[in-house]
């Protein structure tokens, strides 16, 4: 009995078996702040960013699976952060390859894998496991991976 209660956690913690469609209903919480940056909660900006709607869509697309959309930041800073995070695994290699990025644009910046800003694209840097998706992308001009790299891990690790 005690195997099978273990090996059920190892499957619901890694997300994997059975156990993982329990832990990608499981709902993301955002941290109120992030990089030292609070989180955007005014209905009108959020509005105005399409948060909500871009959540809802990726729920759809993701097979009903828990996502989020946030922004940390303020419109008139220097400094915004788009967050998106997903519950399930995604193949980060095959949506950066999509994206169009060259190989020279992409570095690895803590854990994160980062794709640094081109004319179509903003700077932004990805971290998954088989339970939780995380995007960061700059929302301003001149941010380098530098910067969004440890933006991604702590937003990872906060809502893992």
């Amino acid at each position: 009995m005690l195997v099978l209660l273990v090996l059920a956690g190892f499957g619901y913690f890694a997300g994997l078996g059975p156990m993982n469609r329990l832990n990608t209903a499981r709902d993301i919480t955002p941290p109120a702040k992030l990089a030292g940056l609070e989180r955007i909660s005014d209905t009108q900006v959020r509005d105005q960013l399409k948060l909500d709607q871009t959540r809802e869509a990726l729920s759809r697309i993701n097979d009903g699976k828990q996502a989020t959309v946030e922004a940390y930041g303020d419109l008139n800073g220097k400094r915004m952060y788009i967050v998106i995070a997903l519950r399930g695994k995604v193949d980060i290699d095959k949506t950066i390859k999509d994206s169009g990025a060259t190989p020279d644009q992409v570095r690895g910046i803590g854990d994160s894998i980062c794709v640094t800003a081109t004319d179509t694209l903003p700077t932004q840097c990805y971290r998954g496991s088989n339970t939780l998706t995380v995007i960061v992308q700059a929302a301003n001009d001149g941010v380098t991976v530098d910067e969004v790299g440890p933006v991604t891990d702590e937003a990872f690790n906060a809502m893992k």
